[in-house]
């Protein structure tokens, strides 16, 4: 008895791991999200893209547009349904931003994507310490995948 449920736990701590390393190949690939800021007093508008660049242990996001111009070097934790992006470093491998200033702590979960339903490509972004200006729901579809 004890070795038949010693086997049953082995083979769901193996199908656990094997989710759990297929997910985040599952998240592979760019995604991005436009904010629109509306216009300025010439009636230019004013654009902020996002970029999120996912490849194995690779994860970056870039942020340019309109008073913008940040890369940032991040981390992501996917399990499930959902994919914690989270901060590690800016682009050029420091944590405080070009004005001197460490707007996030190194680990700190700046936004979440989650599958709206099992294999949907729809998103929903769940954001954490980062949060874009015109954003009014912390949680919502923002990020398409490329």
């Amino acid at each position: 008895m004890l070795k038949k449920f010693s086997m049953a736990v082995f083979c769901a701590l193996q199908l656990l791991l094997a989710a759990a390393c297929q997910s985040s190949v599952d998240w592979d690939g760019i995604y991005t999200f436009s904010e629109k800021l509306g216009e300025d007093p010439g009636g230019a508008a004013m654009l902020v893209e996002y970029r999120l660049e996912l490849d194995g242990e690779r994860c970056r996001l870039q942020i340019t547009g309109y008073q913008s111009d940040t890369r940032i070097r991040c981390s992501l934790r996917a399990a499930g349904n959902g994919a914690e992006i989270r901060f590690r470093s800016y682009g050029n491998g420091e944590v405080e931003n070009v004005y001197g200033v460490q707007v996030y702590q190194v680990g700190e979960r700046l936004f979440t994507l989650h599958r709206a339903s099992t294999g949907s490509k729809a998103l929903v972004t769940e954001w954490g310490g980062l949060v874009p200006d015109s954003i009014g729901e912390q949680s919502g579809n923002y990020f398409t995948r490329q």
